[in-house]
C-alpha cells in the first residue's frame, strides 16, 4: 500500500486544502488491533487514518495498530495529523479536522510550520483557555 501511495504522490500534488479523518475497514476475524466502534456502520474492523483532498483523493493513510509515540506536546490524534501531512507542511496549506483531532497544541504546531488548521473543538480539551470554554455563543454566530 505504501508503494502505491509513493507512486501516486509523485504524479499528483494536492491543492491548498487537506482533510484528515478516520475510516473503518470491515473485519470480524482475529487481529490484535481490531477495533470496535458502535457508531460506525461496520462495528468491527481495522481503523485507518486518512489524509484526503476535498475531491476525495487519499494522499496518505496509516493503520491504527495501538498506541504509539507522540510528538512533544501533541496528543495522539495531533501526532497522527502531523505524521500524515508532514511532507505537505510549510507550504501555506489548510488542514481541516473533526473534533477528535483539533486541539490548541496542534494548531500552534501547524502554525509554526506555516499551515492553518480549521476544525470543531471540544469544550473539554486540555490547553483550551478558560474564556473560550465559558463563552456562550448563539446559533450562527462567531
Amino acid at each position: 500500500m505504501d508503494m502505491i501511495f509513493q507512486k501516486t504522490q509523485n504524479l499528483y500534488t494536492p491543492g491548498g486544502t487537506l482533510v484528515v479523518d478516520e475510516s473503518m475497514i470491515a473485519f470480524r476475524g482475529r487481529l490484535l488491533f481490531r477495533q470496535y466502534n458502535p457508531s460506525k456502520s461496520h462495528k468491527y474492523g481495522i481503523k485507518m487514518y486518512k489524509l484526503c483532498t476535498p475531491e476525495g483523493f487519499t494522499w496518505a493513510s496509516s493503520i491504527y495498530c495501538g498506541t504509539g509515540p507522540t510528538l512533544g506536546t501533541l496528543d495522539k490524534p495531533g501526532t497522527v495529523v502531523v505524521n500524515l501531512a508532514d511532507s505537505l507542511l510549510d507550504e501555506g496549506r489548510l488542514i481541516i479536522t473533526d473534533n477528535f483531532y483539533t486541539s490548541v497544541p496542534l494548531a500552534e504546531y501547524l502554525y509554526g510550520r506555516k499551515t492553518d488548521l480549521c476544525g470543531t473543538l471540544r469544550k473539554n480539551r486540555k490547553w483550551l483557555p478558560v474564556d473560550v470554554k465559558e463563552k456562550k455563543l448563539k446559533k450562527d454566530s462567531l
